[in-house]
C-alpha cells in the first residue's frame, strides 16, 4: 500500500465530510476516492432498514440478475 501525507487543513476536511470525497489532480481528472468507515449510526439505519419487510434476493440472485441486464 502507498502512503501519503496530508496537510492537516486536508486532513481535518476529509474527517468532517460525511460521504465519500473525491481526489482531483490540479486539472480535475479523478484520482482517487476516500470512503470513510460507517458511523454507529449509519450501522444502525442499515439494520434498521434490512429488517424491514420486503423482497429479499441473495447475492447470486442479485449478480444473475445484473449479468441478464448486461446481455440485454
Amino acid at each position: 500500500m502507498t502512503k501519503l501525507t496530508v496537510t492537516e487543513e486536508i486532513a481535518e476536511r476529509i474527517r468532517r465530510s460525511e460521504g465519500p470525497i473525491e481526489l482531483v489532480d490540479s486539472q480535475g481528472h479523478t484520482i482517487g476516492v476516500v470512503r470513510r468507515p460507517p458511523t454507529e449510526t449509519d450501522i444502525q439505519r442499515a439494520r434498521e432498514r434490512a429488517s424491514k419487510e420486503g423482497t429479499r434476493l441473495t447475492w447470486a440472485q442479485v449478480a444473475a440478475k445484473i449479468r441478464e441486464g448486461a446481455a440485454k
